[in-house]
């Protein structure tokens, strides 16, 4: 299901005010529930809000073109560098869970700005009937987050991960 727990929403907006960024890509938007907070509740408006999209039908059921400037749909693993490089923060709620690790890890290492990534603490299947898109296929630790180098806030919320990765080359 494109959701994720509202309740964790303030630790999430937190990193991304902390950072001030003027563009932002929301990777798994879901219902668009980020465009709609950073641009309320960030003191520092970012300029750009855009999205990668996996799964095609969730961008009109969700209407996810009204409340993003532009929405990519596609894998984001399938995002040019040049383009992952105009965003100062990429992020990730609830996502990276359904990307191989591995393919996670290089995308990572290819995003030049900063990263904000909520995934849960614990592994769960997310069963039956979702898009293969839905499903969860790695599970990360603390570990994971501090071996990229790039590790600048972390904070365990309701069995949340709520990780923030400095830009590349900068810690």
């Amino acid at each position: 299901m494109p959701t994720s727990n509202l309740a964790i929403a303030p630790a999430v907006i937190w990193n991304v005010a902390e950072v001030e960024p003027s563009t932002v890509l929301d990777v798994g938007p879901g219902w668009g529930k980020y465009a709609v907070l950073m641009r309320e509740y960030l003191n520092v408006k970012p300029s750009r809000i855009d999205a990668v999209e996996a799964h095609a039908p969730y961008v009109d059921d969700h209407r996810l073109r009204a409340l993003y400037d532009d929405v990519i749909v596609g894998d984001v693993v399938d995002v040019a560098d040049d383009r992952l490089a105009v965003y100062d923060v990429v992020l990730m709620v609830d996502v990276i869970e359904h990307i191989d690790k591995a393919r996670a890890v290089d995308l990572l290492d290819r995003i030049t700005g900063r990263v904000v990534i909520s995934t849960p603490v614990d592994w769960f299947d997310t069963g039956p009937g979702l898009p293969p898109t839905e499903a969860h296929v790695s599970h990360w630790t603390v570990e994971d987050f501090t071996a990229t180098g790039r590790l600048e806030a972390y904070s365990e919320v309701l069995g949340g991960h709520i990780v923030r990765l400095g830009p590349k080359g900068a810690l």
